[in-house]
């Protein structure tokens, strides 16, 4: 019965630390980047040009990592302004061919668009909109919750079952 009752626990607490994380994670970080993404694609933009662009290593969990270390110049109102985001999030990856891909369509002197948020013109990008990795943001935490809410199921058919257990053992 001990045994019972700490896999009941452990499953509790489990299903609470995902539904708790992935909400706060959704509400913290995935909303705003949202929010952003979705503004984005309204942005005005203005021509730029690439004057840095190089391919950053990075070591993460023992494994390489490849990322575009890139800077971009541009002007709203006669004031210049230095850009360094692709898209809203721009994520690393171990695959370096993918990150030389995009180091070539963003060298050094190369005429780009550039979207800039009306409000701030500072903050900038060169894709706006959603990428594959903004959906891992925007669901990844949902999934989360959805897998504490299949555990918290399994928790309560596990205290169902000791129950009527515990019910039929004191009847008999």
């Amino acid at each position: 019965m001990k045994k019972s009752q700490n896999s009941l626990i452990a499953i509790l607490v489990f299903s609470v630390v995902f539904i708790i994380g992935g909400w706060l994670f959704y509400k913290n970080i995935s909303e705003s980047v949202i929010e952003e993404v979705n503004a984005s694609k309204n942005w005005p933009n203005v021509q730029g040009k690439v004057m840095f662009a190089d391919i950053k290593t990075s070591l993460s969990d023992d494994a390489k990592m490849y990322s575009l270390n890139l800077k971009y110049v541009y002007s709203v109102k006669g004031q210049s302004y230095t850009g360094t985001r692709i898209s809203a999030i721009d994520a690393s990856s171990s695959n370096q061919s993918r990150v030389k891909k995009v180091l070539e369509k963003y060298a050094v002197d190369t005429l780009v668009q550039v979207y800039y948020d009306p409000e701030f013109p500072s903050i900038s990008m060169l894709e706006p909109g959603q990428n594959l990795f903004i959906y891992f943001v925007q669901y990844g935490p949902l999934v989360f919750c959805f897998i504490g809410f299949l555990m918290f199921l399994q928790f309560f058919k596990k205290l169902i079952t000791i129950i009527f257990t515990l019910i039929i053992s004191f009847r008999g």
